[in-house]
């Protein structure tokens, strides 16, 4: 399956480039300093970089799941649950013609292109007989700190009410949010 749309890519591409240059991560000491607005656009661009990267032609449609920040620890480690991290989930529903296996294949190509723009793939694994596929992509490391990466998670080639489907999901690094910034 090839996806011709190298045009629009590179606009895209080109956008979370700036993104991240301007609201990269700034280390203070061990900890992270970042912005709840900056999560939520860089989790953005980078989940419209690997939407732009699938043929429009095969989309039948795109639910939105989750925009939203979420705790990285529990209320025993974090009681104030300070500690956040961004994240965006969506579900990509392909056109009727699409078999699991195509949707496979479709996840073939977005792993291969984030590897190709120097993610990660820190997990690959084949789930229920093989019929359904688990990714984990991290982003490169900024300043060589482990912690400040973002993160994509793929799954897809099963059917859900006979449609094929990927889930994906863009992370943020956790990050403690400002004093006075509001997460709720």
């Amino acid at each position: 399956m090839t996806f011709g749309y190298a045009r629009r890519w590179w606009t895209v591409a080109a956008a979370v480039g700036v993104v991240v240059t301007l609201t990269g991560c700034q280390h203070e000491g061990a900890r992270i300093v970042l912005t709840l607005d900056d999560a939520a656009t860089t989790t953005t661009a980078d989940m419209e970089v690997l939407i732009a990267r699938i043929d429009p032609a095969l989309i039948e449609r795109i639910d939105d799941r989750t925009n939203e920040s979420t705790s990285c620890n529990g209320p025993d480690v974090d009681p104030e649950q300070r500690v956040r991290q961004w994240e965006n989930r969506r579900s990509i529903w392909f056109v009727d013609s699409m078999r699991p296996l195509d949707g496979l294949e479709v996840l073939d190509e977005l792993v291969k292109a984030r590897v190709d723009d120097g993610w990660t793939l820190a997990r690959d694994s084949l789930e229920d007989d093989g019929k359904v596929r688990r990714v984990q992509l991290f982003s490169p490391e900024a300043d060589g700190n482990q912690e400040s990466v973002y993160g994509i998670n793929i799954a897809g080639g099963n059917e859900v009410g006979g449609r094929t489907s990927l889930n994906v999901s863009a992370v943020s690094p956790c990050f403690e949010v400002a004093q006075g910034e509001s997460w709720k």
